[in-house]
């Protein structure tokens, strides 16, 4: 059996209003839907009015806002009374609906179909009842205002989330560096460098012939490797950062992060240690993030099942390796938990910086038909002592 959807009432009832315009406006496709008038005005029973599209007649809405406002239900004589109020609404109403804070109510829900069923009789506007559950369900259906009402100031007190990279914003502009070997052909290699050699001046080609500097001291032959530590350049940093920015407590929540296609790779550490004894390392390392690179998504179920109002996770570092292009690449992230779900994305600038080495080929090389083998790129490794 399907769980019942819920969701928090609005605070107020100008909430409650905007929150009725914004959902009818969708269901109708009706971008010139208007709130009537202003406060203290005849209103004449109507609070909100649109034409819905393909139609050629006003439909309005009666918003009652109960429960939790006044500790009230919708009465038969408040029903009647606006009823009688919307036939004086000008021009006529083809429909009429009523839109209540207030839960289900099947002797009022009898009510309106009675009067609904009068009306047709006599030419006049249909009447309907939506109680807060049936709103609940539009707003399930109806994406836009489902985003909007969601992501408003008065839902955020209650649950909301913010799902960014780990600096605190949902949009990066990164330089991932790429090494570019270009085979070139020997006789252009050689001209290349005698170019190279002509711009060296005088003082400094004597210096080398003197060998004040000789390639041999860069040779230092030592039997016992130096202990480095050797840093990928090409990744960047993709750590998650999620911050329940509202009151009440996210509860057994987990993030999924969908990766384009263009991310080719993704770890967590952009480094490894060259030089270092081997010491088997402890395979019982917890994360709480699971890497699914044929799927292409990343998975981040913390083992702290409760993220409370106004805190904040980190996840697991996330390394991610991008194509070498200039590219802008969206990662959509799609958070769920006991009673709250949210989704959203962030977004990379990828502007590759390439560091560029000639690789000298005999001059029949078949390498240098093809653009495709004349230039090969790798990542970009940095190695410094520790």
């Amino acid at each position: 059996m399907k769980a019942a959807q819920s969701l928090p009432r609005p605070e107020n009832w100008q909430d409650f209003e905007s929150l009725c315009k914004k959902l009818w406006g969708e269901i109708w496709n009706c971008p010139e839907i208007k709130k009537n008038g202003r406060s203290g005005q005849k209103q004449h029973g109507i609070d909100i009015y649109g034409i819905p599209q393909n139609e050629n007649s006003y439909y309005g809405i009666q918003c009652k806002g109960k429960d939790e406002y006044t500790n009230k239900q919708l009465g038969e004589k408040e029903v009647l009374d606006e009823i009688e109020r919307a036939k004086y609404f000008e021009p006529n109403l083809k429909k009429m609906y009523f839109a209540t804070t207030a839960v289900k109510n099947a002797e009022i829900e009898a009510v309106i179909r009675k009067k609904n069923i009068e009306h047709i009789d006599q030419g006049l506007f249909e009447t309907h009842l939506y109680s807060w559950e049936d709103i609940v369900d539009l707003i399930f259906e109806n994406r836009s205002t489902y985003d909007y009402y969601l992501n408003s100031h008065t839902f955020k007190k209650n649950q909301s989330v913010e799902v960014t990279f780990e600096s605190g914003k949902t949009e990066m502009r990164v330089q991932p560096k790429f090494i570019k070997k270009i085979r070139i052909a020997q006789s252009k290699y050689d001209e290349l460098e005698k170019q190279a050699k002509d711009l060296i001046p005088d003082w400094i080609d004597k210096m080398v012939n003197k060998h004040w500097i000789t390639p041999e001291i860069f040779d230092t032959n030592i039997s016992t490797p130096v202990k480095q530590t050797e840093f990928n350049r090409s990744l960047i940093d993709g750590t998650i950062l999620v911050t329940n920015n509202g009151s009440e407590p996210l509860e057994h929540w987990k993030l999924i992060l969908s990766l384009p296609e263009q991310i080719i790779e993704v770890n967590r550490k952009n480094y490894r240690k060259k030089g270092y004894s081997i010491i088997p390392m402890p395979n019982n390392i917890q994360y709480d993030s699971y890497i699914d690179m044929k799927k292409h998504f990343v998975e981040i179920e913390p083992r702290k099942k409760i993220l409370v109002g106004y805190d904040s996770f980190t996840s697991d570092p996330l390394f991610l390796k991008p194509i070498s292009a200039n590219i802008t690449l969206k990662l959509n992230w799609k958070l769920v938990s006991r009673n709250y779900k949210e989704s959203g994305t962030l977004t990379l600038h990828i502007e590759p910086d390439f560091t560029i080495k000639r690789m000298r080929v005999d001059d029949d090389s078949p390498l240098l038909l093809d653009e495709k083998d004349r230039v090969i790129i790798e990542d970009y490794l940095e190695s410094l002592d520790d």
